[in-house]
């Protein structure tokens, strides 16, 4: 009977592919990246086999990793990230290089401090019992040390630490300020710190793991300090500076959100001094509203949440009085046409209705949509409250007037408005209607989706053989379906849309979306050899999904598009692009393996390897592909 496998002989089996399904492409080019620049400290191996190890970053981490039932890593980390972290890749990656080279690592004590981290499995925000009593230790250390020391010696102590800590410095000044009462200085240098903390914008090189991102905990901090000392207006007041070079930082920022995250990480602060001012609780609510409209970039929407408590009627009666007002004030006097003033407007009527409802004002509400449709193209926000209050024959005019309105300026909302069409005769249950109308929304947009739910619809009718045919004559030569002889279905109600002039027949696209639907390999192929030539990917067709179709039909074509698809991706000479080509050569690979065809496809991996030798990321991926354990294991 074969031995058990140990957790560690379970590390040594990973392969690449292993590594990527735990964590991720990217997570694993930045622990692969930790790893290689000696990051990775102190790795020890515990009585339970799992990895524990110190992982330097922008600070020190504790970071251990455990394989699971499924055969794949589970890492914890003290980092912020906190779970499958690229710390944890780092040290999964160390280990079996160590192994591989023959190194021994040795057993983690039993008094490691790491391991206490992690004695609490249910671990959060607030320290646990391990924790404390690590804190605890080392506060009676410090205690001992310093209760031998004079005063002189301390304020000695406290100098040399300010210095070498300027952070330190600022605060213990901070303190000064507050005990004094000289407020206005400490303002002044809180504001001015935020001014330029805000002027670097932040940016990211995720494949080289540089970047910068602006720290706002120390503001945070100090604004927290101010709030709790009862300077709630003064908390305002730099709110507001906050708001203004905040989102004006994020703004000029090129990364995925970390600068935003920061800002919006110090707005609780500001909504809690909001909320505890001396203001009125409608000058509340409109400082609230006034930061969130100028907000483009989701870093104020504590104060949306704000806005969503309860407060007293008598202040959304003055808030929705005053919103109304700023409706009819002459920034809003023109500008129709114009999408981003609409949108602004949108945004401030919608607010104006949520205080109309709040204000227990609903009767104000449809006769406000009715006007603000008229001005900014708002018929679907209208139709919908006239919907939800069963208004049927007025949303029905509403839906007729806004098509003939804003049809062929803005399709896309008249396309919701036919969908509220066919709400209302679905409610009916008028199904050749519904069919009908249905039909007319594939016209206007084909898609796999509409012609999925043309089918729903016609099934109802019995007409879905002929309905069919009619849709795929019209994907083919572009003959409106109603115009065919023995079209089934009744007019709609609503004015029927003409064929996109942009259309060139057929349309070949949604003819090979609608054969990968029905399962029709044979026509799949058929459409895709008549496709238009240059265009790849989302411009043309998606070749991934047409030899995915064809696989079992064609294999030998399904195989070709795959490869295709990959070398494009490689000849665009970047890790990112080098991810996406793996996955459709393992796609390949896995087909050809099928068809007993494993040496061919060794030989055509080796001949990758030999015409991009020179590109480490990609030689590392392909390495990935063979589905060997990355551990090499000697004899």
């Amino acid at each position: 009977m074969p031995n058990k496998k140990t957790p560690l002989d379970r590390f040594s089996d990973l392969t690449w592919d292993d590594i990527e399904a735990w964590a991720g492409g990217k997570i694993v080019s930045r622990g692969k990246n930790y790893q290689r620049q000696g990051r990775v400290s102190d790795l020890a191996v515990t009585d339970d086999g799992s990895l524990i190890a110190w992982v330097d970053g922008s600070e020190r981490y504790a970071t251990r990793v455990v394989m699971d039932e499924d055969g794949l890593p589970d890492s914890i980390c003290t980092c912020p990230y906190g779970w499958d972290c690229k710390h944890g890749v780092a040290v999964v990656i160390e280990y079996l290089k160590l192994v591989g080279n023959k190194r021994s690592i040795p057993k983690a004590k039993q008094d490691d401090d790491r391991l206490k981290l992690w004695e609490d499995e249910g671990r959060d925000d607030e320290p646990n019992d391990a924790e404390n009593a690590m804190f605890e230790d080392q506060r009676q250390d410090i205690d001992g040390f310093l209760k031998g020391k004079t005063k002189a010696q301390l304020i000695d102590l406290i100098h040399d630490l300010a210095g070498q800590h300027p952070e330190m410095a600022r605060d213990l000044s901070d303190r000064n300020q507050l005990i004094s009462g000289n407020i206005e200085t400490l303002v002044t240098r809180l504001r001015k710190e935020i001014r330029d903390l805000g002027k670097e914008p932040g940016w990211q090189n995720y494949w080289n793991s540089e970047g910068y991102t602006p720290d706002y905990s120390g503001i945070r901090k100090k604004l927290e300090t101010l709030l709790n000392a009862g300077h709630t207006d003064e908390v305002l007041t730099l709110g507001r500076e906050l708001v203004t070079t905040g989102t004006r930082q994020v703004e000029e920022s090129h990364d995925e959100g970390e600068t935003a995250m920061e800002i919006a990480d110090c707005m609780p602060v500001i909504v809690e001094a909001l909320d505890r001012s001396s203001l009125d609780t409608a000058d509340k609510l409109t400082w609230a509203l006034d930061a969130l409209l100028k907000d483009q970039f989701e870093v104020c929407e504590a104060f949306g949440e704000y806005l969503h408590r309860r407060h007293p009627q008598t202040a959304w009666q003055t808030l929705a009085d005053r919103l109304l007002a700023r409706l009819h004030g002459p920034k809003y006097t023109k500008g129709a046409d114009d999408s981003s003033r609409n949108y602004e407007r949108d945004r401030l009527s919608d607010w104006a209705i949520h205080a109309l409802e709040r204000a227990d004002r609903e009767d104000e509400i449809i006769p406000l949509c009715i006007a603000e449709a008229k001005w900014t193209g708002s018929y679907e926000r209208l139709v919908k409250r006239l919907v939800a209050a069963r208004l049927y024959e007025d949303a029905e005019k509403w839906i007729k007037e806004g098509i003939r309105d804003i049809g062929k300026k803005w399709p896309g909302i008249a396309a919701g408005l036919r969908d509220k069409m066919r709400e209302i005769r679905t409610v009916e249950e008028n199904w050749p209607v519904v069919a009908a109308l249905q039909v007319e929304e594939f016209v206007c947009h084909p898609s796999r989706q509409a012609f999925t739910e043309c089918k729903k619809a016609s099934d109802k009718t019995m007409t879905w053989p002929k309905v069919r045919e009619s849709l795929l004559s019209y994907l083919e030569k572009g003959e409106l379906p109603w115009k065919q002889k023995g079209w089934p279905l009744p007019e709609s109600g609503l004015d029927r849309p003409d064929a996109n002039q942009r259309n060139r027949f057929p349309l070949v696209i949604d003819l090979i979306d609608i054969a990968i639907l029905e399962k029709k390999p044979d026509q799949v192929l058929k459409w895709y050899d008549q496709r238009p030539q240059g265009h790849f990917g989302w411009l043309g067709v998606d070749e991934d999904a047409i030899a995915t179709a064809v696989q079992a039909h064609a294999p030998d074509r399904a195989v070709a598009l795959w490869k295709n698809k990959a070398e494009r991706l490689i000849a665009q000479v970047k890790p990112s692009a080098y991810q996406e080509a793996v996955k459709y050569l393992r796609k390949a690979g896995a087909v050809m393996s099928k068809q007993n065809e494993q040496a061919q496809w060794d030989q055509y991996l080796n001949s990758l390897r030999e015409a991009h030798a020179r590109k480490r990321r990609l030689i590392e991926l392909l390495d990935g592909l063979n589905g060997k354990p990355i551990m090499k294991k000697r004899r």
